[in-house]
């Protein structure tokens, strides 16, 4: 399916909600939803992402579509658009704060626009490892986190992650930061990453995931940063040669509904959403233990040269753009480099 426009993407799920309440049968939007789950019919929950059907995304919400279709005996029954066929995250994101999707699985950068207090988590390396931002995420931070979302029309099901991001190019091994000069480098429409992309050398340039793999292989970028998982799912093997292990930001993901969408389920229901939110963070988690490691070895035995990085000089590089961000969130970054 032809990636979506915002526009075409409002019209049809709008058009799909309108015919769902002329036909019980049909896939019902959020605006039927809770009609429904009271008069105990059939309840539809859409899903988008921008990742692929066998990346750690998507182990997350297959999972999340066995166990509530399972447990509610087929009466919700969830839809998953993979490879930005809904349009990019902010797009998605958008549209299921206004109502017309129901549910997202999205890195967090893009979700600043409506929660300023997500931004700490884009501040660089200010996660120890893989253990700590884990804790950080599901302990008080996330939940604090998680209030501010409901506040702006989401509801936060649970915590997923990408890992930690890193550098790709085609041009040489990145080993200091001076190795960034002139490499023109594809980041999230994310103001901290620019800057820190600045900082470091580099000339970053925002732009949405589904142009990065053509942008690539037409040398309009020379390289981007994603955690390994993705670089495997989205075969960036195939027009990337060098593969840094910076490590420079952890990406978790939200996986949401629209809260109107949340409230207007029957509470069996919402509990059924819970439960299976539960497995999807598990099949992540899993995902990302078990297969990111065999991720990187494919991808080298395709070709793909990994190296490590002294991260030091990284860290003194960007410390001036964290030092000008911290304040912004309240005591949210103390409360992150602060735990365990």
């Amino acid at each position: 399916m032809k990636k979506l426009t915002p526009f075409i993407l409002v019209f049809v799920l709008v058009f799909s909600a309108l015919a769902a309440c002329g036909n019980s049968d049909k896939s019902a939007t959020t605006n039927d939803g809770g009609k429904e789950a009271e008069s105990g019919k059939k309840v539809t929950l859409s899903f988008g992402t921008t990742q692929t059907e066998k990346s750690n995304i998507a182990a997350a919400l297959y999972a999340f579509k066995e166990t509530a279709e399972e447990q509610s005996n087929g009466d919700i029954q969830v839809n998953l658009h993979f490879n930005s066929e809904l349009g990019g995250e902010r797009e998605m994101v958008e549209a299921v704060n206004i109502g017309t999707l129901e549910g997202v699985m999205t890195s967090t950068g893009v979700i600043t626009n409506f929660v300023n207090e997500m931004g700490v988590l884009d501040l660089p390396f200010i996660f120890k490892d893989t253990e700590h931002a884990r804790n950080v995420m599901n302990g008080p931070v996330g939940e604090e986190l998680a209030t501010k979302l409901e506040g702006s029309n989401f509801k936060l099901l649970a915590w997923a992650e990408n890992g930690f991001r890193h550098i790709t190019n085609s041009k040489h091994p990145i080993n200091k930061p001076e190795d960034l000069k002139g490499i023109k480098l594809r980041t999230m429409e994310v103001k901290v990453h620019q800057e820190a992309f600045s900082e470091l050398g580099a000339s970053p340039t925002p732009m949405a995931w589904g142009e990065v793999f053509t942008s690539l292989q037409q040398g309009v970028i020379d390289g981007q940063e994603n955690p390994t998982a993705i670089i495997y799912s989205s075969k960036l093997n195939e027009v990337q040669k060098y593969t840094s292990l910076t490590g420079h930001v952890y990406s978790p993901i939200a996986i949401m509904l629209g809260k109107d969408t949340f409230d207007n389920l029957s509470a069996e229901h919402q509990q059924i959403v819970l439960d299976a939110s539960k497995k999807a963070q598990e099949a992540n988690y899993q995902y990302m233990d078990e297969e990111e490691p065999k991720n990187m070895e494919a991808l080298i035995e395709a070709g793909m040269e990994f190296n490590e990085v002294d991260k030091q000089p990284f860290v003194n590089a960007v410390q001036s753009v964290v030092d000008k961000h911290k304040g912004d969130y309240g005591d949210l970054y103390d409360q992150i480099v602060n735990s365990k």
